[in-house]
């Protein structure tokens, strides 16, 4: 059991921070990290994040206590942001010591490691990375910390640990998206607020209707996700960070939840898991109580720590359960159960308490369904087993049986804020204090802080006999540890006096402060830096003299991608074809054998689109096939390939041997900046796809810089789930056979959506029902120079598609080609 504990490593505790005080929350409840926006480009645009002066406050306060601070630039950045405004958004917060910024953008990421090169940079999981190989194109740009997809499981956290030196960061607790993170377009298609620029508007939590049902359910908002059961699993695969979410919510949630990951941690790391385990199974009163103290902050219709135990979104296997990890009856907070309905009347209600309630807690009465019918907040205290009273609001539609929750816990919250939040920590100081006759007096005041002893040293007048009284050891240290009003607090004072000495107790005092601002200061200013030349501007390609290359081709290329065989069929039948994509997600691989040499046969030019999502089950299975010489990529009739995913693109050209040039990038490895088409041409692919978010000017901007291709047709996919409708609601398709069906839903607006699943690789794509049809625009985008123009093939009917292949688009929408997103 000793050696266990050795080896066992104590992950970093690392903490949201949406304001000014949910730092403080964090940093005295015993984070070791936290993250956190500033003014611009951060994924939680709406949280109150510091401003200017204030987040560099923000570091030298965390640094103070030892805590790191890191800064989420997460976010898509267009070219005259990331051109103009990042490098002097960066600079104060990097001269201040900031610890890494976390980045969705490979742009940003370029960016920043050629200007700010020793700045440790973490990739987001907005880059929806799902194994570790993918680390190996981001280890040579300061990348040292990956964030995976929420959506992996234990068993895949552990073989990335394995396949990686980089630092691993968890994600554990707080809010679930319901698409992989950074493949989610709903909020900006519908409304203009992109998630990919820290604005969603969470259309996942709003309710839809289910063709064929009457009533609406919350599809899409996944349960709060909590992974406290599997403490002991992560920290022996070895993860390096527990990340919790919460950037938007209270400071009292943010403290509750890092004291309570502190306290496992902390038992966990310090017993091994197996006591651990046999700790926690002794300690069951201890456990529950704390797991409803993080329910009583935030929870939706409970917990779930569903995609760690492989219950949704796993490839080739079987899951257990159904809709267990989807709050379809309540979006929102759900409170604590505390009571029942036993007798209501025309203006009163009586319930019976389950559970104490205190003065200003706020109890909300529901139905069977969760459907709230009215709440009110308490005048006093309540005791468990007590009948209670209250009058409701007329047509409140309370009925005997209804279930009493409380959403508000007044007295948690108070005992949250008295202990976090009214005043900081105190740091604990050793002090050692040197005199004798005719020398300085001289005080050294020591904290320790993650191993690390950092001092303050200073002297004072020199020192002189004393005619009378003589100082003692005591009254010089009942001088120095008087510490009041400062963040440290004398541990342990240790006095050298050499000679009857005349010590005044005012140059003590002002030697105590004096040392405290210096040993302060030392901790404040840790990780401070000197700045770099400032000749970045020198080196900023422009790429004239490519786009002057591009406007003199005059050669245009049509593409199409197609999902199913009988699009296939007719776009090789099409006479103006250059190109076709296809998907893998429905063919098998027999079919798309006999589709690459037809095609090839005829003389288009045929490529393989690479599955969204590529997760290691995956990986292993296409490794497999190319091992046993049964693989599609060996085929000399192929032209290329296009990825979605890092994944994939490593899997192409170290597993299967193919050259970068011949793979080209989609829409959804984000490609806004120049920067970001640099860095895809560092790798070395052929092209890139420009992003749906993009205006039709700021698609002009990245001309020139490489082969782009625009698509003009497309029913756009607003998200790509591991969550699956069809599951939740009617039974996993790939066990009935009933793959091939579509689910549509619709909106409280009566907006239309068509859900594809893709049960071959295990997740779902939702559509937007109205197509992007670029038609009318495409002239404009050929005179910015895009030659390359795409038609993607999905949900289409056969007589739809033949009108589209005619170059007849319908109407559709047009995206944010005019619209810019915020």
């Amino acid at each position: 059991m000793s050696s266990e504990k050795v080896q066992l490593k104590k992950p970093e505790i690392l903490s949201p921070a949406g304001s000014i005080e949910s730092v403080r929350a964090a940093v005295n409840a015993g984070c070791d990290a936290i993250y956190i926006g500033g003014s611009r480009f951060g994924a939680r645009a709406y949280a109150d994040n510091p401003q200017g002066d204030q987040m560099a406050e923000v570091i030298r306060y965390c640094h103070r206590y030892g805590v790191k601070v890191y800064m989420t630039v997460n976010t898509l950045l267009k070219e005259h942001e990331l051109q103009q405004d990042l490098y002097d958004y960066i600079r104060p917060y990097y001269l201040e010591g900031l610890d890494a910024v976390i980045v969705q953008d490979v742009g940003v990421m370029n960016y920043l490691h050629r200007y700010f090169p020793d700045l440790e940079i973490h990739a987001s999981t907005q880059m929806t990375l799902t194994m570790g190989e993918s680390t190996e194109l981001l280890e040579p740009y300061g990348v040292t910390r990956i964030v995976p997809a929420r959506e992996l499981t234990l068993q895949e956290l552990a073989q990335m640990r394995q396949s990686t030196g980089l630092e691993i960061e968890v994600f554990v607790h707080g809010a679930l998206c319901y698409c992989y993170s950074g493949q989610c377009l709903f909020s900006s298609m519908l409304g203009g607020r992109s998630g990919n620029r820290g604005r969603c508007a969470q259309p996942c939590r709003q309710r839809y209707y289910l063709e064929g049902e009457k009533t609406a359910g919350y599809y899409l908002s996944p349960r709060e996700h909590c992974s406290l059961e599997h403490i002991g699993e992560l920290m022996s695969i070895g993860v390096d960070s527990l990340k919790l979410e919460g950037r938007m919510k209270r400071p009292e949630y943010v403290a509750l939840t890092t004291e309570v990951y502190r306290k496992y941690v902390d038992l966990c790391a310090s017993l091994g898991t197996g006591e651990f385990s046999e700790y926690l199974k002794a300690h069951q009163d201890m456990w529950q109580e704390d797991m409803r103290r993080l329910a009583e902050l935030y929870n939706r219709q409970g917990f779930t720590s569903g995609y760690m135990e492989g219950k949704s979104g796993v490839p080739y296997e079987n899951k257990q359960g159904k809709g267990d990890m989807i709050a379809q009856k309540r979006p929102n907070h759900g409170g604590v159960l505390v009571g029942k309905v036993t007798a209501v009347d025309k203006h009163m209600v009586t319930y019976r308490l389950e559970r104490e309630l205190h003065a200003q807690d706020v109890v909300e009465f529901r139905d069977a369904g969760l459907c709230p019918s009215y709440e009110y907040t308490l005048g006093e205290a309540k005791r468990a087993g007590e009948l209670v009273k209250a009058r409701y609001l007329k047509g409140s539609r309370i009925r005997t049986g209804d279930l009493v929750y409380r959403t508000k816990d007044a007295m948690l919250l108070e005992e949250l804020r008295n202990k976090y939040l009214q005043e900081d920590p105190k740091l604990s100081v050793k002090m050692y204090f040197t005199a004798q006759m005719d020398q300085p007096m001289e005080l050294q005041v020591t904290v320790m802080q993650n191993g690390e002893k950092i001092s303050g040293r200073v002297q004072g007048i020199l020192c002189q006999k004393a005619e009378k009284n003589p100082a003692g050891p005591e009254d010089v240290k009942r001088v120095l540890c008087q510490t009041g009003g400062t963040v440290f607090e004398c541990r342990s004072c240790e006095v050298n006096l050499q000679g009857e000495l005349f010590l005044p107790v005012g140059a003590l005092k002002k030697l105590r402060r004096e040392a405290l601002e210096k040993l302060q200061q030392k901790l404040d200013q840790r990780g401070g830096r000197e700045i770099l030349p400032e000749c970045y501007l020198s080196d900023k390609p422009d790429g004239a003299s490519e786009k002057e290359a591009v406007h003199k081709s005059r050669e245009e290329k049509k593409i199409v991608s197609v999902l199913y065989e009988w699009q296939a069929a007719m776009a090789l039948e099409a006479q103006d074809i250059s190109t076709i994509y296809l998907r893998m997600e429905q063919m098998s691989d027999q079919v798309l054998r006999e589709l690459i040499r037809r095609g090839a046969e005829k003389g288009v030019e045929m490529y393989l689109m690479m599955p969204l999502i590529f997760r290691s089950a995956v990986y292993e299975a296409e490794k497999k096939k190319l091992e046993g010489g049964k693989s599609l990529y060996e085929m000399t009739e192929l032209t290329g390939f296009v990825v979605h995913n890092m994944e994939s693109f490593v899997f192409l050209t170290r597993e299967a041997g193919i050259q970068p040039d011949r793979i080209i990038t989609d829409a959804n490895l984000y490609t806004a900046n120049r920067e970001a088409v640099r860095w895809w041409k560092e790798q070395g692919v052929a092209g890139s796809t420009l992003p749906l978010e993009l205006t039709g000017k700021e698609c002009g901007e990245l001309t020139g810089q490489d082969r782009l291709e625009a698509v003009i047709y497309s029913y756009i996919p607003l998200m790509v789930s591991a969550q699956c409708i069809h599951r939740l609601t009617r039974g996993c398709a790939m066990e009935s056979g009933d793959r091939d069906q579509l689910l549509r839903i619709t909106d409280e607006k009566k907006r239309g959506f068509v859900v594809f699943n893709g049960c071959k690789y295990c997740y779902n794509i939702i559509y937007h029902e109205a197509p992007l049809s670029l038609g009318e625009e495409k002239m404009e985008l050929w005179k910015q120079g895009i030659r390359r123009f795409r038609y993607d093939f999905t949900i289409e009917e056969p007589a739809q598609m033949r009108e589209i292949l005619r170059s007849r688009l319908p109407k559709g929408q047009k995206g944010h080609y005019y619209l810019p997103v915020e």
